[in-house]
């Protein structure tokens, strides 16, 4: 097993917008191969969010991504989320960990 996890903050008053975002996005990931897509928000600080996305192994990973990425239904809902995250949300952080138990 794979993961990417993303960190990031999104402004309260785009959650709504935020979540029908990921749910269109999840739904592309998993058709593109992805293994499984969770979204949490933190439980003190309701602005920040994390992304963990599943893969089979490191090499499934950019199988998928570059799928994912040659999608014209991605390219418009990633612009949307830049958008979302604005100035007030910042860069996403991203980290990629490998299941080691």
């Amino acid at each position: 097993m794979f993961i990417v996890v993303y960190h990031y903050k999104i402004p309260i008053k785009k959650t709504r917008d935020y979540v029908q975002l990921e749910k269109q996005a999840i739904k592309i990931y998993l058709e593109c191969g992805c293994s499984g897509v969770e979204i949490y928000r933190d439980a003190s600080y309701p602005a920040r969010w994390m992304e963990i996305n599943r893969f089979e192994d490191r090499e499934h990973y950019p199988r998928v991504i570059g799928v994912v990425d040659e999608d014209p239904r991605m390219r418009e809902l990633f612009e949307e989320f830049k958008s979302i995250l604005g100035s007030e949300g910042g860069e996403a952080e991203k980290r990629l960990y490998y299941r080691m138990i």
